[in-house]
């Protein structure tokens, strides 16, 4: 029977107890706290129904479909981008396919957050309860069921799961409907349910109250930080992101709670199997895309027609973009890859019997002594030669204190690939401990152009909490000032400010690739003061957005809640408080007209 079926073959998906005719199936949880099939041989009458619809199984007989689309995708609503884990193409997909009259099968916290099941969402409200990643394994038993009831009645079902519930639910229903859809993600692995509860269960401890909401790669720290955020019911708050948060750090970097099946998982592959659409997080558009990161962008791999009418059905409710399947798999090695086993995990669930979460992962993570001298050191050559390279380039421009300092020891700043901040004498930089300044693509570089001997500084002020996503470098002049106030963020493509240009951000600021700043450029987004109109109401920040390849040439000042569309040319001495059309050159100070809509212009 079922129960004979290996560890590694088992995905725990439940559907073998879904399919009994006599319920004969029930679950035992291994000590990993992962789920397998036990059978009450006194009530089995040896149907074989087990074993001859689970997928692991039965793999030659699931369907594998044909990729015909790829997409970078992203909601339009920033209240749906933001509490989504990706761009927020799931929920709007969802959404559609619930206002047509479908409902949707999706995983959902238990009322612990501790744990995780599949249910039915009918409505929006339910919808949310299913948005956003557990990365842990939910609880499928009985959903097959209650999928196929609703099939019955007619109504069209969209089930959302890792690739393994979807082939279950395929075998389950044995391809009699056509009223049903199917939609996977791009599944790293499933982490064990147990892991899960001891992490929170010493959260609890810590914070001394009751978990109120858990948040899995949180973005108050950005898409890229996979930050987790968890409320408690006396109003503390835990927020931390990758590099600090003890379950990612165990799951990503270390695989210590996997299930023992995902080693082994015969589901990564392409063409996908089952499903009519694959999701994920679009990792790696970072160096193809000028698109706003810090939000989280999805991609979707369409693998059939019907796949292609769930996107279609969205309508203009999120923004999408026809990539090719090459772009995504640099960074999203998951869809062919499978993590590897290693003695850490049995190391893991021995020292949990007796450790707190933290101190398991810990003590499973930390390097043996002369491994990690000999990778300090490694590391230290690296950047000593690296440093030496500068210093024969540009020994005497570069405040190497605060070079060595930003680039390497302030935990404010996460760098990416080969990119850095090159502060210039003179350059003043004050960034609190709680901001995060991400560098990517090309140096931030920060008093450049400065006359030998001249004191003129160059001041760079980022507040706490605040967020720069700086995804292709940038120069800032001598005698600039760049602030962003708390809770403020900055996001960036390449641009340069010259000498005397001032840039304050107190909501939010958007720089596109290709901006240029000429000399004494002002660019706010507040008044920085309370201002009352005649009803009594007080003036709020407004975001300012400066889209691709524009110019501000001199002495121009942009105010809150405006939007320069791309190409566009701003003349010396204006002022620009409402939006300007794309490829426009503006002049007029005060009156800041358009003059025209052809403009062209080169750096």
């Amino acid at each position: 029977m079922i129960d004979n079926i290996k560890k590694e073959q088992c995905t725990g998906c439940k559907m073998c107890a879904d399919i009994c005719p006599v319920n004969a199936i029930k679950y035992k949880c291994d000590d990993e706290g992962f789920w397998y099939p036990i059978v009450d041989y006194t009530r089995c009458i040896k149907c074989n129904n087990c074993k001859n619809v689970c997928p692991s199984l039965n793999i030659e007989k699931i369907q594998q479909k044909q990729c015909i689309k790829v997409y970078s995708a992203w909601s339009k609503s920033d209240d749906v981008r933001i509490s989504s884990t990706s761009g927020g193409a799931f929920f709007e997909i969802a959404l559609a396919f619930i206002k047509k009259g479908g409902v949707v099968a999706g995983s959902a916290y238990g009322d612990d957050w501790k744990s995780a099941y599949h249910m039915i969402a009918r409505n929006e409200e339910d919808l949310n309860k299913i948005k956003g990643s557990k990365y842990f394994q939910s609880d499928t038993e009985n959903i097959y069921q209650k999928v196929r009831d609703e099939l019955d009645k007619g109504t069209d079902v969209l089930f959302c799961g890792t690739p393994c519930q979807n082939a279950a639910l395929s075998m389950f229903l044995n391809n009699k409907y056509k009223n049903i859809y199917y939609m996977d993600f791009i599944c790293r692995s499933i982490n064990s349910p147990k892991a899960f509860a001891a992490y929170i269960d010493e959260l609890e401890e810590k914070y001394g109250s009751k978990v109120k909401k858990v948040r899995l790669k949180d973005k108050t720290t950005g898409w890229q930080s996979l930050a987790t955020k968890v409320e408690f019911e006396n109003g503390e708050i835990s927020l931390h992101d990758r590099n600090d948060d003890w379950w990612v750090k165990g799951f990503i970097y270390n695989d210590l709670y996997t299930r023992e099946s995902c080693y082994h998982c015969q589901y990564k592959k392409l063409p996908r199997y089952v499903a009519n659409i694959s999701i994920g997080d679009f990792w790696g558009i970072q160096n193809k895309s000028r698109d706003d990161m810090f939000k989280g962008i999805s991609v979707i791999i369409v693998n059939d027609d019907k796949g292609q009418r769930l996107v279609d059905q969205v309508g203009d409710r999120f923004l999408k973009r026809e990539m090719h399947i090459n772009d995504v798999l640099p960074g999203n090695v998951a869809l062919l890859s499978n993590p590897v086993r290693t003695k850490k995990q049995d190391k893991f669930f021995e020292l949990i019997k007796n450790k707190k979460f933290s101190q398991a992962v810990s003590e499973c993570i930390e390097e043996p002594s002369t491994k990690k001298i000999i990778r300090k050191t490694k590391r230290a050559i690296r950047r000593i030669l690296h440093i030496g390279k500068q210093i024969i380039i540009n020994p005497q421009e570069i405040s190497w204190h605060k070079y060595f300092y930003y680039n390497y020891m302030c935990k404010s700043v996460i760098r990416e690939g080969s990119a850095k901040i090159i502060p210039y004498k003179n350059a003043i930089i004050n960034i609190d401990k709680t901001a995060k300044v991400y560098v990517r693509g090309r140096n931030i570089e920060i008093g450049i152009n400065k006359l030998k001997g001249s004191k003129t500084e160059t001041h760079v002020r980022i507040e706490a909490n605040a967020i720069w996503e700086s995804n292709n470098g940038c120069g800032l002049f001598y005698n600039t000032v760049f602030e962003l106030k708390s809770n403020a963020k900055f996001t960036s493509g390449y641009f340069t400010a010259n000498g005397g240009s001032v840039i304050i951000a107190k909501k939010r600021i958007v720089f596109g690739e290709n901006v240029m700043l000429g000399r004494n450029i002002i660019v706010y987004d507040s008044d920085f003061h309370k201002v009352y109109n005649s009803e009594g109401d007080c003036s709020e920040p407004k975001e300012v957005v400066i889209e691709d390849n524009v110019w501000l040439t001199s002495n121009v000042t942009v105010l809150k809640g405006v939007t320069i569309k791309s190409g566009s040319l701003i003349t010396a001495q204006t002022l620009i408080r409402k939006d300007i059309p794309e490829k426009s050159i503006v002049s007029g100070g005060a009156s800041g007209k358009v003059i025209s809509n052809t403009a062209h212009w080169e750096r």
